[in-house]
């Protein structure tokens, strides 16, 4: 009898009972670099006299409009298929349809960017649908549950999820621009100074969920999460 292979997280399960990855495969190295970048972050507020802005409860940001990678995608729709039961499945397809066509009334400019461009996601504020650069959809995220206003796949949330409002990161351009984090941490600058810088961490995560040769890496475009899904569940290229 074949000797069952083990999770590489460590937990002794076999894999298929508990990441359901291999050991070497990009979705391995991302958990493996969430692992990293979370007790980074705890260790940093245990030993500094500061508390993260962000609170339990607050939900907010899940309506932002935000682009995660297809290997945090393909995370998503694995625990989603493997996990929930078929009326949830059907129940979040139905939600991802509505987000869809909601998003292409609202945001025709950026919805043709989405389905036509790679690097869409860089300046928001170049889309006349968002009225000023605000970056907020009428929709939450499809994955939240607005009963009680959690994450349903929290533990499989991706990089963006982890890492807004409670880290930063250091970009050269925009390394003294002032702006706000939300509508409870107004100034983005007041942020950085009082939460863990985690660009080595994004450097890493970039890294891995882009492909990388021996003549350069190649970025791999990024799809809003109900965008995402509703790909996976057509089956149809955008």
């Amino acid at each position: 009898m074949a000797k069952k292979e083990r999770c590489f997280c460590g937990s002794g399960k076999a894999s298929k009972n508990c990441h359901r990855i291999t050991s070497d495969s990009r979705a391995a190295h991302l958990f493996r670099l969430f692992d990293k970048l979370e007790q980074s972050v705890e260790a940093y507020f245990e030993s500094n006299d500061v508390k993260p802005q962000c609170f339990s409860g607050c939900n907010n940001c899940c309506s932002d409009f935000f682009a995660v990678s297809e290997v945090e995608l393909e995370i998503i729709m694995d625990e989603i298929h493997n996990t929930w039961s078929e009326q949830e499945i059907i129940d979040l397809y139905k939600k991802v349809m509505d987000n869809v066509r909601t998003f292409q009334t609202e945001h025709p400019d950026l919805d043709h960017a989405v389905r036509t461009q790679i690097d869409y996601e860089g300046n928001l504020s170049n889309f006349k649908s968002f009225n000023g650069g605000k970056s907020r959809t009428s929709f939450p995220c499809p994955l939240l549950n607005e009963e009680n206003g959690k994450c349903t796949i929290y533990n499989k949330r991706p990089m963006i999820c982890r890492t807004h409002g409670t880290t930063h990161y250091v970009d050269d351009k925009f390394k003294s621009i002032e702006s706000a984090v939300c509508e409870y941490i107004p100034s983005r600058l007041q942020n950085n100074e009082v939460t863990p810088n985690v660009t080595n961490y994004q450097m890493q995560y970039d890294d891995i969920v882009n492909v990388t040769t021996e003549k350069g890496s190649l970025y791999l475009r990024k799809l809003p999460i109900f965008y995402g899904i509703y790909y996976f569940a057509s089956n149809s290229a955008i």
